[in-house]
């Protein structure tokens, strides 16, 4: 009889094809890491190195590193929010 908290295993796996990561959407995150202003310089410079060994575009746009650099967010979210803002 286990006790609490441990649980009997089996030796067998399922093979689940949905679980394994996609090589596209791992390299969408880093895409996205890279424009992500809330990204450290170093995570940055990870998921640059982690593009260029996959073999994929690290190119940011220079009006991202703009907006990063101001700290600017985009235009339409705050546009959205004082529209929302008035009752």
């Amino acid at each position: 009889m286990p006790f609490f908290g441990t649980s009997t295993s089996t030796s067998r796996r399922e093979h689940r094809s949905w679980f394994r990561p996609s090589r596209e959407r791992k390299a969408g995150g880093y895409k996205a890491a890279l424009a992500n202003p809330n990204t450290t310089h170093q995570g940055r410079r990870h998921a640059k190195h982690e593009l260029h060994s996959m073999g994929k575009s690290a190119h940011v746009p220079f009006m991202t590193k703009v907006r990063r650099t101001l700290g600017l967010r985009n235009s339409r979210t705050n546009y959205s929010r004082s529209e929302r803002a008035r009752y």
